[in-house]
C-alpha cells in the first residue's frame, strides 16, 4: 500500500515563504498554513503527531513554541529564522527538532523533512509498543453510554427529501447526531468526478470540510479491502504500522472517534465520521454494532439519493435537449392526452404548452390527432406526411412513432418540421426556371418558325415564274402542307404547355398508373412491340396527384425509351416503382423508366430540359419540359442518369396523405 501525503503545518503570515516551502515539498507533503494562534491549537488537537514549521517572525511565535512543547509532545517543531538571531537562540533551549533558514534550498529542506517523518514514525511506533505492554486497562472515561437502538426509529424522517440531496444529507447528519448522541458528525460521499468529498456535517473543522480523497487514495483502498468500521479503540489491533498510521491520521484529520464505511451494492459510496459522545463516554463494542446498523441505513439513503440525483440530472438534460432542438415534439399517453409539448411545437402551432398539456390531442390539431391515434394502433408509423396547418398557415411535415414497453402501447410521439421556407425557396426556384424556360422558348420559337417560313417564302417567290410547272406546284403543295403541319404541331404543344389542364388530385394506385401508362405509350408509339417489364415493390402507398396527367408524363418517358432502344440488338425497358423519401423524411414513391438504349449524348445532357432540344426527326423537344412541369405541380422531383449503356429517368412523387381536391 502506497502512503498518503502527510499533512504538515506551517505557522506564518509570509505568503512568499509559504509558496516557497509548498514548492519545495510539493511531492512530499500537504502543507497547511495557519496564521492564528487559537486556530493552531485546534488543528494540533487534530494532528497530535505531525511536523510543524514556525516562522519566528510570526505573532507570539516564541510563546507558542513553549506551549506546544508542553501540551503536544509528539509534535516536531522546526523554527524558521537565522540561527544566530535572538529569537532562534531563545527557542533552541526548548529542545525543538531543528532551526532552519527561511530559504534552506530544495534539497536541504526535503532531506530535513524526510528525517523528520522518519523520526515521527519511530516515535509513533514506540508509543504503540508502550501501550501494548501496559497490562492494566485504562479506566473508563465517564459513565457507560446508553443503548442507542431505541432512538433509531426516529431516524427515518431524515430520508424523506430525495428530491434535494443537500437537504437530505443535512437531515441525516442531524438525525445521526441525535440518535448516536455525539458532538460531531461528518458525511463524505463520492461525486461524479470520482472524488470523495465532505458533503455535510456538524461542528466539523475547516480541514475536515476541505478534505478530498481520490478513488486510489490509500485510505479509500483500505476501506475497499477490509470493508469494516474503524475506531480509535481498534488501532492497537492493526498489525501493519503503515496502516495504523494511515488510519490514525484520518481519525485526526476528521476529528472522529469512529469512521463507518457506507457501501452501496457495487462500490464504496463514502463514509460516516462520528466524534466523541456528548457525555464523554467511550464507544463500546455494542455501540459500534448499533452504529453499523445506522450506517447501513445511511448508505441505502445516500445511494438512493445519488441515483435520484443522477436521474434528475439526466431528466433535466433530456428536457433541455428536447426544448432546444429546432423541431416540434409532441408526446401523448395511450389515452390521447398531451404529455409533452416543447417550445418548437409552440412556435409551429401557435399554442402554449400550459394550455395544451393534460388535454386531448384533438384540442391541438385534428390532423395531428388523427395521425397519432392511427400510429398508436400500428398504422402509418414512421411515415413522413405533410399538410398546411390552418392556425399558423405554415406548411408542416410530421413523423409519428409508437411508444411501447414490453409490447404495451405507452402513447405516441410526433416530430414536426417547418417546411414553409423550403416551399418558398422551391417556388422561387421554380419561378426562375419557368422564366428561364420561356426565355429559351421565345428564342427557340423564332428559330424553329423561321425555317418553315423561309422554305414557304422561297417557293412562294418562285411560284409566279414556275406556276406552269406541274412538278414545282406539287413540290410546293407538299412542302407547304408539311411545314404548316409542323407549325400546327408546334403550336398545339406550345398551347398544351402554356395552358395546362386543371389538376384533379386524388389517391392514385401505383400499379394501375403504370399499366395505364404502358397502354398509352403503346397506343401512341410506333414501336409498340418493344417489351416493357413492370416491377412494383409490394405494399407501396398510393400517390397523391392527377392520374391522367401523371400517366401522360410516364407515357412520354416510355416513348423516349422506345426511341432510344430502336437500334439495340436486344431492347429492354423496365418500368419499376419503389418506396422512397422526399423533403424531410416524407414518404414518397419513386417511378423509374430504365432502358438499355444508346443513352443521351454527353453534350446534349445539360440541355435536355430546354425547349426544342430533341434527337427525334419529327420531335420539337417539349416532352421533358412538360414532364418536369408536371413534377413541379405535384411537388415531386425529376432526375436523369444516362450513359452509353442506357438511361434511367426517375420520378419521385409524394405519397397520398390528403383528401381529394382541385388545383389549377
Amino acid at each position: 500500500m502506497s502512503a498518503a501525503l502527510p499533512t504538515s503545518i506551517i505557522y506564518t503570515q509570509d505568503e512568499v515563504l509559504l509558496q516557497r516551502f509548498r514548492g519545495y515539498l510539493y511531492a512530499r507533503a500537504s502543507l497547511q498554513q495557519v496564521t492564528d494562534p487559537d486556530e493552531l491549537e485546534l488543528i494540533l488537537h487534530q494532528h497530535s503527531s505531525t511536523l510543524l514549521f514556525v516562522d519566528l517572525c510570526g505573532t507570539e511565535s516564541q510563546r507558542l513554541i513553549e506551549e506546544i512543547r508542553t501540551d503536544f509532545p509528539f509534535v516536531l517543531i522546526v523554527a524558521l529564522g537565522s540561527a544566530r538571531s535572538e529569537p532562534a537562540l531563545r527557542v533552541a533551549s526548548l529542545n525543538i527538532y531543528a532551526i532552519e533558514s527561511v530559504d534552506p534550498g530544495r534539497l536541504r529542506l526535503q532531506g530535513l523533512f524526510d528525517q523528520a517523518q522518519a523520526h515521527l514514525k519511530l516515535k509513533h511506533e514506540n508509543r504503540v509498543l508502550k501501550e501494548n505492554l501496559q497490562s492494566v486497562p485504562a479506566a473508563p472515561v465517564g459513565p457507560p453510554r446508553e443503548n442507542i437502538a431505541p432512538s433509531l426509529h426516529h431516524f427515518s424522517s431524515a430520508f424523506r427529501r430525495f428530491d434535494n440531496v443537500g437537504i437530505m444529507l443535512e437531515s441525516i447528519v442531524e438525525g445521526v447526531a441525535a440518535c448516536a448522541r455525539v458532538s460531531r458528525v461528518a458525511i463524505f460521499s463520492l461525486t461524479s468526478d470520482d472524488v470523495y468529498v465532505f458533503r455535510s456535517g456538524i461542528k466539523c473543522m475547516e480541514e475536515t470540510r476541505s478534505l478530498k480523497l481520490g478513488k486510489t487514495h490509500p485510505f479509500v483502498r483500505w476501506f475497499q479491502v477490509h470493508a469494516h468500521s474503524i475506531s480509535r479503540s481498534m488501532l492497537r489491533h492493526i498489525e501493519s504500522m503503515d496502516e495504523r498510521l494511515l488510519i490514525e491520521q484520518m481519525l485526526e484529520q476528521t476529528g472522529a472517534e469512529v469512521i463507518l464505511p457506507l457501501f452501496g451494492r457495487e462500490r464504496l459510496n463514502g463514509w460516516l465520521c462520528l466524534g466523541r459522545s456528548c457525555s464523554g463516554a467511550p464507544f463500546e463494542q455494542r455501540d459500534i454494532e448499533e452504529l453499523t446498523q445506522l450506517a447501513e441505513q445511511v448508505s441505502v439513503a445516500i445511494e438512493n439519493s445519488l441515483l435520484h440525483e443522477n436521474i434528475a440530472l439526466q431528466k433535466a438534460l433530456a428536457e433541455n435537449l428536447l426544448q432546444a432542438i429546432p423541431v416540434g415534439i409532441i408526446a401523448t399517453g395511450p389515452e390521447g392526452t398531451v404529455r409533452w409539448f416543447n417550445s418548437g411545437a409552440e412556435q409551429l402551432l401557435l399554442r402554449s404548452s400550459e394550455d395544451v398539456i393534460g388535454r386531448p390531442i384533438e384540442k391541438v390539431s385534428t390532423v395531428i390527432a388523427s395521425l397519432m391515434n392511427r400510429c398508436m394502433t400500428g398504422e402509418n408509423c414512421g411515415e413522413g406526411q405533410e399538410w398546411t396547418e390552418p392556425s399558423s398557415k405554415r406548411t408542416l411535415s410530421i413523423q409519428t412513432r409508437r411508444l411501447a414497453q414490453n409490447g404495451v402501447c405507452m402513447g405516441a410521439m410526433a416530430v414536426l418540421n417547418d417546411l414553409t421556407e423550403e416551399h418558398i425557396l422551391r417556388e422561387k426556384q421554380n419561378n426562375l426556371e419557368r422564366a428561364k424556360f420561356w426565355n429559351e422558348l421565345a428564342a427557340a420559337i423564332s428559330h424553329e418558325v423561321r425555317n418553315p417560313l423561309v422554305a414557304i417564302s422561297t417557293f412562294a417567290q418562285l411560284l409566279p415564274e414556275r406556276y406552269s410547272d406541274e412538278e414545282f406546284r406539287e413540290q410546293f403543295q407538299e412542302l407547304a402542307t408539311q411545314e404548316v403541319g409542323r407549325l400546327n404541331g408546334m403550336i398545339d404543344q406550345l398551347d398544351e404547355y402554356a395552358n395546362p389542364p386543371t389538376l384533379y388530385f386524388s389517391s392514385v394506385d401505383v400499379a394501375e398508373l403504370l399499366d395505364h401508362s404502358v397502354h398509352n405509350a403503346r397506343r401512341r408509339g410506333e414501336t409498340s412491340d418493344t417489351p416493357v417489364q413492370i416491377q412494383t415493390e409490394p405494399g407501396l402507398p398510393n400517390i397523391y396527384g392527377d392520374s391522367d396527367v401523371l400517366a401522360d408524363s410516364v407515357s412520354r418517358l416510355l416513348l423516349n425509351a422506345f426511341t432510344a432502344v430502336e437500334k439495340s440488338a436486344s431492347p429492354k425497358i423496365t418500368l419499376r416503382a419503389s418506396r422512397g423519401e422526399i423533403g424531410i423524411a416524407r414518404l414518397a414513391v419513386v417511378i423509374e423508366v430504365v432502358d438499355n438504349g444508346i443513352g443521351i449524348p454527353e453534350g446534349l445532357q445539360p440541355k435536355v430540359f430546354s425547349p426544342f432540344c430533341t434527337t427525334k426527326v419529327r420531335g420539337i423537344g417539349l416532352g421533358l419540359p412538360i414532364v418536369r412541369r408536371t413534377m413541379i405541380d405535384h411537388g415531386g422531383l425529376l432526375s436523369i442518369e444516362s450513359s452509353a449503356s442506357g438511361t434511367v429517368v426517375s420520378l419521385t412523387l409524394p405519397a397520398a396523405t390528403q383528401s381529394v381536391g382541385v388545383a389549377s
